[in-house]
């Protein structure tokens, strides 16, 4: 027995040895699970606090955190989540399912409705609604409980009772809560019940009749077995008014059911299911049950921003309630932040319902950094800002200051969509156009709109007739006359695509306004520029007829060869006619190879001598069989060619004037501190050697921003020229002048300056009148100075101060000219001055036109002039190059040759 005793103990502390061993086991594994959960919350937060914006990551540490049950964290994740994006049904009711059961105190109370709010403004959810019912219910017994709950039941119907699928399930919880508390109200059996008890249960027992009548009176899913419970509550008949009203719903339920059906059937995230539905419901007219229909569509489409947009339009022109679409274009935006047309309708809603400016300026900055990314939709946003900052202006009372605000953001968003985007940004220009509308029409401002349309046309604009159109017709409307003509003959000498329309309007201008004299110069004018463009296109069609015929008799040749056979086997005849043609072949393809030293093989051969390597000379021609006519030879190409690949304009830019000595590596070091460098493309000749231009290709295109800055900088002694990358071998736009040609009042000319000169030279002579903002010395294209410098400073006082006291300076032997800078017109024709005009910001010239010169000596050599031209022949008619002797000693014969006349000229 003991024995026996001794030996169970034996075994229950092997089992309790095994035991312990398993909980240890299992508490190791459970350490090493939660150290690496640990460090998968570590990597998820990293991750989070480079991008916040990061869903899955927030989703994964919420995740992680509810399994570790680390409560403060996991509280901190689900706000941090919350804030930057709207949680989804599920989430939700995690949260809420986790902070319900920790209520002690009525301040935690507080806090977790606080939740239940938040969560229910999210998305439709009916499961949402019922937990929170169910948590308020729970509260009853505080200070007016009964009416909270009441409340919050209410607010459920108004939200989700319409729901045709669930909405009955918060109708039935609704009548369950009131039912618990009629029972409450019943009199105990043999009791005899008050007047107040009586009152108070009838009052109940309308309460629950009326739940029965609204709920009957909504299409909802079996609603059948709700009226049959409403007859069986009654214990009676049912009034004819709530029947009708029944057997109304029930009639629209049998129109929608189709609908409904039809979203069971299809797949998540059912749009199109949605969207037919919709329509059909708009149709129908019932603003309410539009509304919920809305919100169930985007509960499972929250990211389709047409959705979003078909439903604010439909609250802004329909339902016209202002907090409403405010709080709906609130909802959007944390769903869909990138839709620049929704920000433009939030915009166009705060000025209908007359918010503030301040509100309306902070979401213009909350869409600049929302994540737009396109140049239209910049330009969306800054159009509707700038309609809404004109709107606001009283031009009958006091104005200044909203005007200045009007001014500074058009200013501003220009600069923007320029540096962010070229002129891709705003490719009409149409806010600078309005600005200049603005100032013509309201302001009375004209040199202003005059000095926004010329910066318009110097940054590239200006050989498009549509924009000079434009200028010429708020010129004619708020101008005069000499403006317009002074615009519309820019515009001929400028446009490119259109110019018979400028040809036209400046004809009838003249014929409208001009005198004889201005008319018939404007004809004479257009015809002149009509002809000269007719004839470059003529030339230009001419050079693509001669490329496409050149394609197409290489594209003949090269079928030809490849429709050639050799036959390896036949007659001693017919396998020398197969070496011949592989001789013939191979001739053929290297000349179709080597490009760069193309020439034309001959046609026949002599038997045997291709074999031995000797060159094969042509037979001439029979005398009996007329010549072959000559094929035209390709053109030859010179060097290494360079394909332009349009698609990459946008990162690339054209780097020209460069030094024969520059090679990639150097050119990679003048423009790596722009960005990074994806390729440098030198152009080369055929020995290998920089032609002096090069295209260097960018990652970024706001690289090509910085690389712009770039332009006239000297590299190895030569100032270097960087400008867009673009094909101009269709007659494309030409690179706009970069320095202004008009009066800058900040700006100085300095001439008269020794080659020697610097910068920093200039630089301290200057400075000492006022800030400076740039130096410029004016050099050639190899990099040779000018004697001619541009200095710029902060303010128009400094500057004036600098010519006072600089102007005839001595620096060395030179005497320093300075004075504000004002260049001459641009581009005018040969000997024509233009008249004074005060407003276009040009110096007085000469209003007359050069007449001929005072000598009229004929240029050409009298050696080289030919008889009959006024000069003597050989009189004597001899072949010999002996002067005559009755002529001029000098004077050579009529019939030198070459030689002689180099001869004579070498003497």
């Amino acid at each position: 027995m003991a024995e026996n005793m001794e030996q169970d103990v034996h075994e229950e502390d092997e089992n309790s040895d095994d035991e312990s061993m398993n909980k240890n086991s299992e508490d190791s594994d459970s350490e090493d699970n939660t150290e690496q959960d640990e460090a998968r919350v570590r990597e998820l937060e990293k991750e989070i606090s480079k991008n916040p914006y990061l869903y899955d990551s927030h989703v994964a540490l919420i995740k992680k955190l509810r399994d570790l049950g680390d409560l403060q964290r996991l509280r901190a994740a689900r706000e941090a989540m919350r804030a930057l994006f709207p949680l989804t049904e599920e989430l939700w009711l995690e949260w809420l399912r986790d902070e319900t059961p920790l209520v002690s105190e009525q301040e935690e109370r507080n806090k977790v409705e606080k939740l239940f709010e938040l969560a229910v403004k999210d998305y439709l959810s009916v499961p949402v609604w019922l937990e929170y019912v169910q948590f308020v219910i729970g509260g009853m017994g505080s200070e007016g409980g009964i009416q909270h709950i009441r409340d919050v039941f209410e607010n459920a119907l108004t939200a989700v009772g319409l729901h045709v699928t669930q909405g009955a399930n918060v109708w039935e919880a609704y009548r369950e809560f009131e039912n618990a508390l009629l029972a409450g109200l019943m009199p105990q059996p043999g009791a005899v019940t008050t007047k107040e008890q009586e009152e108070a249960f009838n009052a109940q027992h309308q309460k629950i009749a009326s739940l029965f009548k609204r709920q009957l009176a909504v299409p909802l899913m079996d609603m059948e077995e709700s009226f049959a419970e409403y007859k069986e509550w009654l214990g009676g008949s049912v009034d004819p008014e709530v029947e009708k009203a029944y057997n109304k719903a029930l009639a629209v339920m049998d129109k929608i059911k189709p609908f409904e059906e039809q979203l069971l059937a299809s797949e998540a995230p059912h749009l199109e299911a949605y969207q037919k539905y919709i329509e059909f419901e708009i149709a129908e007219g019932d603003p309410a049950r539009i509304q919920c229909l809305f919100e169930r569509a985007i509960q499972e489409n929250c990211l389709v921003p047409d959705l979003w947009l078909q439903y604010t339009k439909y609250l802004d022109e329909k339902l016209k309630i202002g907090s409403i679409s405010l709080a709906t274009y609130e909802r959007a935006f944390r769903n869909c932040p990138w839709s620049a047309q929704l920000w433009r309708n939030y915009i166009l809603t705060l000025e209908r319902t007359t918010q503030p400016f301040d509100v309306v300026k902070g979401t213009m900055d909350r869409a600049l950094v929302s994540g737009v990314t396109e140049a239209s939709d910049f330009l969306l946003l800054w159009t509707v800002y700038c309609d809404y900052l004109r709107r606001r202006i009283n031009w009958n009372g006091e104005h200044e200051n909203e005007l200045e605000t009007f001014r500074l953001t058009v200013e501003r968003a220009a600069d923007h969509l320029f540096e962010n985007f070229g002129l891709d940004g705003d490719p009409e220009a149409s806010l600078r156009q309005y600005w200049a509308s603005i100032e013509a029409r309201y302001c009375k401002n004209l040199e202003r709109a005059r000095e926004l349309w010329n910066a318009v046309m110097q940054e590239g604009y200006g050989n498009q007739a549509a924009m000079w159109l434009n200028y010429y017709r708020l010129e004619r409307t708020f101008g005069d006359a000499k403006h317009c003509r002074r615009i519309l003959q820019r515009a001929l000498n400028s446009v490119t695509d259109w110019l018979e329309c400028i040809t036209q309007a400046y004809i009838d201008f003249e014929r409208e306004e001009g005198t004889l004299e201005d008319y018939e110069q404007a004809y004479a004018k257009c015809e002149a520029q009509l002809a000269r463009v007719n004839e470059r296109k003529a030339k230009a069609a001419e050079k693509e007829a001669v490329v496409k015929e050149q394609k197409k008799l290489q594209r003949a040749v090269t079928k030809a060869q490849k429709k050639q056979v050799v036959k390896t086997e036949g007659s001693e005849s017919q396998t020398h006619k197969t070496e011949v043609g592989k001789w013939s072949e191979s001739v053929t393809g290297a000349r179709t190879v080597d490009s760069s030293r193309k020439r034309k093989a001959p046609e026949t051969a002599h038997k045997g001598q291709a074999e031995q390597g000797f060159k094969v000379p042509s037979l001439p021609h029979r005398t009996d069989e007329p010549a072959a006519k000559k094929v035209k030879e390709e053109p030859v190409e010179h060097g290494e060619s360079v394909q332009h690949n349009p698609s990459k304009d946008n990162v690339t830019v054209f780097v020209s004037n460069l030094d024969y000595e520059v090679g990639e590596e150097r050119i990679r070091e003048a423009f790596h501190k722009c960005g990074d460098i994806t390729n440098v493309r030198l152009v080369k000749n055929f020995k290998g050697k920089s032609k002096g231009f090069c295209y260097v290709e960018f990652a970024d295109p706001n690289s090509v921003l910085a690389a712009l800055k770039l332009d006239r900088q000297p590299l190895d002694g030569r100032p270097m020229f960087v400008s867009r990358c673009e094909d101009r071998s269709a007659g494309n736009k030409t690179t706009p002048f970069k320095y202004s040609t008009d009066l800058e009042k900040k700006k100085l000319f300095v001439s008269r300056l020794p080659y020697s000169c610097t910068v920093d030279t200039l630089t301290t002579i200057f400075k000492e009148h006022g800030p400076l903002k740039d130096v410029r010395l004016v050099t050639y294209r190899s990099g040779a100075p000018k004697g001619l410098a541009y200095v710029e400073y902060e303010t128009a006082e400094a500057a004036a101060q600098a010519v006072l006291k600089l102007d005839g300076l001595k620096i060395g032997d030179h005497t320093m000219s300075v004075a504000i800078s004002n260049p001459p017109p641009r581009k005018l024709p040969f000997g024509q001055m233009v008249a004074h005009v005060p407003t276009l910001g040009s110096g007085k010239k000469e209003t007359n036109i050069r007449g001929k010169a005072r000598t009229q000596v004929a240029l050409v050599p009298r050696t080289v002039q030919r008889p009959g031209a006024g000069l003597p022949t050989n009189p004597s008619g001899s072949g010999d190059d002996t002067p005559a002797s009755s002529g001029d000693s000098t004077q050579p014969q009529s019939n030198m040759s070459n030689a002689d006349f180099r001869k004579m000229l070498l003497k």
